[in-house]
């Protein structure tokens, strides 16, 4: 028989292919769990993931359609019969008819009901209306396949939910690394499948990489405690002591590798690796009771065959999957050494020809199955082509045993096409008196027919073969042939509801689960016993059966890391259904009710979600884990708990219940701040920028940025962190109070020996700094230059007045001109918003205009004295300002002289404060003097401007309270020396004026004359 774009099968005596076997297919290298063992020489891989129509029309069937009475029926008269074939009962009246087998099926009509008319009287039995019952069900669950979400039967999800109930939430007792690493690994997952645009095969292949990566990291730290030297009873799972880390993931490793193994074909392309080849791995590696058994058995003496286990591992070494292990048992058996009681050979001659041949064709169709070659791809054309030939051989083989073909070697499984009986005629006489005439020893050919029912799907050989129910649900998963038998073991064909699930059913993991339900839920009708005290047990029947809440829940009484981690995998890769309020379906409903149904609508996993309650369980224990932090420092960054907290909130399938839960930590964060936070803040606003909660970043920064203000003398760092909250006003104030100061005490404040960090930055290398506060947030940069501007050019005035080490090669004139080019540039900004005295606050003037009559009297020092005309305070009466300084100068005084009384008091009083600080006081005045008891008894200053509120703070112990101590200032000069006691703001105004229109008269004169006057 040729297949289609795979080469022609050649003939062979006693084999099914030669090396280079025509199933061939593409290379596979996984990308999810252990690697692939290394083929054998000449061994295929993995063939096309889609099955052919003869495939889909042989195949498959849907296990919800069994008869059951039928198939008990059936599985009795199997028993019975001598033969124990599937599917060919012993009988002397039968023809092969490849078109029945051909044609099973491939119409997709109604359940045969057989030859025989009195089953159409069981139309009325119970069992007939049983029938009819799965039947519908079955139709139903085929039509929800093909139009909507799968409903699967979740038998145990009651159990387990009691179970984890009552387990209750698991403390955070993990090692540091193992809880620091796994949430790497998860931060790793959403950075590199979570995208702009969605991308289903970045997303998937990034699952497979850090499922894989994720239970490396949890065996590794399991591997490293200690082991229990208590012996206990042999069962699933991990055993009694075994700690909790342990179980958890056991169960997390299996989950994971039935939803995210995956290989690479030699295109490069990501695939999802067939389930059953994905159960036997893990079967070999996690429920292993028989290691080593076949190496012992083929060292036995005399002969393998001799061992009392030789079949027995035969079967199981088949039902596991590792068909390699069965085909060499089998070819190594060595029957010519099997001796009797009594010594003697126990096959001789014929007998052993016989057995020898027969076992060939045994080796030879177990050789020739895709799974011999890992390819456990079951549903693709090649397995389908495979079982519709061992079928044939099988017929081959029992003609050959009952001695009606004495060449068996002639009719080899590989020259054998496609066919099987489709006799339906009971066992007769004659063919019981051919077992005694068969040429091959009966209990070998029991045996071998044992091998061919597992080998073509037989339930209860599966059944019969395996050890406990989690062996005969992966056995049955990958070899059970579950489409309706006959009264004689023949398929049917299929039923109307096998019908629509083959037109919907591919290879694709939904429909492998679909399987694995199914043969879960046949496997505990068995006599086999499922401990329902034991919670891994419990969790294994969770993911049979694919209820993932259950799963989640158990996890979490035993490992919150790992517990989230999975409901965070499970919900990015659609395997976790998504959560929907039980009060949504439980209007209507008492009290009483819900307690009949089990149901609490207010318990978290109902109001949340498993996910999102979990994730919030983990976050509330990560906040009062103190380790973390240590040990994520010797691993060279520093991560507290609460950090993590944010991210895993941030995580949450719920915005809105996400942004509660991060705000009340933030909230808790916001309430053990204090000075020295930085690092804190720093990294809070960091993470709630990146999770897109910017109110609740903001409030963090502003928290901060008050208590500095409150406590501190980081005049620049609040600034910045009020900045980054966006608060311009309080940017403002910060600024006011710099300016406030400096003005009180005529000279720059803080000094520069008393500069914090970001202030001397800011001041001393304005460029970089801005700069790198941009690359953190580019509006609170410009917010934060635009406003310094201001306090920065009355600094530099002071600067350039009281050092003579900045500008060491000036002269007193040109030092006094560059000191005035500063103050006048302040002075034009503080009368920015009150120009043609209008008060105009959306002007946004960057220095208060309360501060305009004491910028004006330190512009006093830079004007002619009108009462000396010759002497300049001293100095050779120069004018110092030019023609567009001296107007800006009079604009600022006419335009204060005529605004509102509110403004010009304000700036009176600002003044008398100024003048009242100059060194020594003015005649027994004070600041405080300038105070006055509230009826609180607290200090405020007369009127109610901001500037007075931040002076009030300042003087009383704000900002700068008491413990800021001012160092004696040395001046270039003080205008307010020459000051008399009662001085208000009309006579510096005055005195400006009068001081102004002599320069300006000097510069005319200058200017007409060429010369100075």
């Amino acid at each position: 028989m040729a297949f289609p774009g795979r080469g022609t099968l050649g003939s062979s005596t006693n084999s099914f292919n030669p090396p280079g076997s025509p199933f061939a297919s593409t290379p596979q290298r996984p990308l999810f769990g252990q690697q692939r063992a290394q083929k054998r020489p000449g061994a295929t891989t993995r063939g096309p993931l889609q099955p052919s129509r003869l495939g889909q029309t042989v195949m498959y069937n849907d296990d919800d359609d069994d008869d059951e009475d039928e198939t008990e029926t059936s599985q009795q008269g199997a028993k019975a019969n001598p033969s124990g074939t599937f599917g060919l009962p012993f009988d002397d009246t039968y023809d092969l008819d490849d078109s029945t087998v051909l044609m099973s099926g491939a119409h997709g009509g109604d359940l045969e009901m057989g030859d025989d008319d009195s089953d159409l009287m069981m139309l009325n039995t119970p069992a007939a209306t049983e029938r009819v019952r799965k039947e519908a069900a079955g139709i139903f669950r085929a039509s929800v396949a093909q139009s909507g979400p799968r409903i699967r039967d979740l038998r145990f999800a009651a159990l387990a939910k009691d179970i984890y109930t009552h387990m209750g939430t698991a403390s955070l007792d993990e090692p540091a690394e193992l809880i620091l690493n796994t949430e790497r690994l998860i931060t790793r997952l959403y950075d590199e499948g979570i995208g702009e645009e969605e991308d289903e095969d970045k997303l998937d292949e990034a699952l497979a990489h850090v499922a894989g990566e994720l239970t490396d990291l949890w065996k590794r730290s399991i591997s490293d405690f200690p082991q229990s030297d208590e012996e206990h009873t042999v069962e699933i799972g991990p055993g009694p002591n075994t700690s909790a880390l342990e179980k958890a993931t056991y169960l997390a490793n299996l989950a994971l590798h039935v939803h995210h193994e995956r290989y690479e074909d030699n295109t490069g392309r990501t695939r999802p690796t067939p389930l059953p080849e994905t159960l036997f791995k893990w079967l070999d590696e996690y429920h292993n009771v028989y290691s080593g058994q076949t190496e012992e058995i083929l060292r036995y003496k005399p002969s393998p065959a001799s061992h009392g286990l030789f079949w027995q591992a035969i079967f199981l070494a088949l039902l596991r999957g590792k068909v390699d292990e069965a085909a060499k048992l089998l070819r190594q058996a060595g029957w010519d050494k099997v001796k009797k009681d009594n010594g003697e050979s126990k096959y001789i001659n014929r007998a052993l020809e016989s057995v020898q041949l027969a076992t060939a064709e045994t080796v030879a169709m177990l050789e020739n199955c895709p799974g011999y070659n890992e390819n456990w791809d079951i549903w693709n054309s090649d397995w389908t082509l495979w079982r519709v030939r061992t079928r044939g051989a099988l017929d081959h083989l029992r003609r050959f045993a009952e001695g009606r073909d004495n060449n068996l070697g002639e009719l080899t499984f590989s020259d054998f096409s496609a066919s099987v009986s489709s006799v339906r005629n009971r066992e007769s006489m004659a063919g019981l008196a051919r077992r005694a005439e068969s040429q091959v020893p009966w209990e070998i050919y029991e045996k071998l027919n044992i091998i061919f029912d597992i080998a073509l799907g037989s339930k209860t050989a599966i059944i019969d073969a395996a050890q406990d129910w989690c062996e005969a649900t992966i056995g049955l998963t990958a070899w059970w042939d579950d489409r309706k038998a006959d009264k004689f073991g023949n398929p049917l064909t299929m039923a109307r509801s096998q019908a629509l699930t083959l037109a919907s059913q591919s290879a694709t993991t939904d429909s492998y689960l679909d399987r694995l339900n199914n043969a879960f839920h046949v496997a505990i009708e068995q006599d086999f016993f499922l401990n329902p005290n034991n919670p891994v047990e419990v969790g294994i029947a969770c993911i049979f059966e694919d209820n993932v809440k259950g799963l989640i829940g158990l996890l979490r009484g035993w490992s919150l890391p790992i517990a989230s981690s999975v409901a965070e995998i499970a919900s990015l890769g659609g395997w976790l259904p998504q959560h929907q309020p039980g009060a949504l379906f439980m209007e209507g409903l008492d009290q009483d009710d819900l307690d009949v149904l089990g149901v609490d609508p207010t318990a978290p996993d109902e109001v949340d979600g498993i996910k999102d309650s979990t994730l919030i369980q983990y976050a509330q224990n990560l906040t009062e884990d103190e380790d973390i932090g240590v040990v994520s420092e010797g691993m060279g960054e520093r991560r507290d708990g609460w950090e993590l907290a944010i991210h895993v909130l941030g995580r949450m399938d719920s915005q809105e219940r996400s942004e509660e839960m991060i705000g009340i930590l933030v909230r808790h964060i916001v309430d053990g701040l204090h000075v020295d936070s930085r690092e804190v803040v720093d990294k809070t606003w960091s993470l709630l920028n990146e999770l897109g909660m910017i109110p609740y970043a903001e409030e963090v920064v502003e928290t901060y940025a008050d208590i500095i203000a409150r406590d501190s003398h980081k005049y620049g760092e609040a600034m910045w962190y009020f900045a980054l909250a966006h608060k311009p006003y309080k940017v403002r104030e910060v600024m006011n109070l710099l300016i406030s100061y400096s003005l009180i005490q005529s000279t720059a404040f803080p000094p520069n020996e008393n500069l914090d960090e970001y202030l001397h930055g800011l001041l001393n290398d304005r460029n970089v700094t801005l700069e790198q506060c941009a690359k953190k947030d580019l509006e609170a940069a410009e917010l934060l230059g635009k406003m310094l501007s201001g306090y920065a050019s009355l600094r530099q005035y002071f600067i350039i007045r009281d050092d003579e080490s900045i500008l060491p090669n000036a002269t007193p004139y040109a030092r006094k001109q560059q000191a005035a080019t500063a103050l006048v540039s302040v002075i034009a900004s503080s009368d920015d918003n009150i120009r043609g005295g209008l008060l105009d606050q959306t002007r946004d003037g960057i220095v208060s205009e309360d501060f305009l009559l004491a910028l004006l009297g330190e512009a006093v020092a830079f004007v002619a004295n009108p009462d000396n005309t010759n002497v300049h305070l001293g100095q050779q009466a120069l004018p110092v300002l030019n023609i567009d300084q001296i107007d800006i100068i009079l604009k600022a005084i006419e335009d204060l002289q005529v605004v509102s009384d509110r403004v010009r008091s304000t700036c009176e009083e600002f003044l008398q404060i100024v003048l009242t600080s100059a060194p020594g006081g003015l005649k027994g005045s004070t600041p405080a003097d300038l105070l006055k008891k509230n009826a609180s008894g607290s200090l405020v200053l007369a009127g109610s401007t901001m500037v007075a509120t931040q002076l009030k703070n300042s003087l009383s112990g704000g900002l700068v309270g008491s413990g800021a101590k001012m160092n004696p200032v040395k001046r270039g000069w003080d205008w307010r020396a020459d000051m008399p006691v009662k001085t208000t703001g009309d006579d510096v105004m005055r005195r400006l004026r009068l001081g102004v229109a002599k320069d300006l008269a000097g510069l005319w004169l200058a200017d007409a004359d060429n010369a100075l006057w």
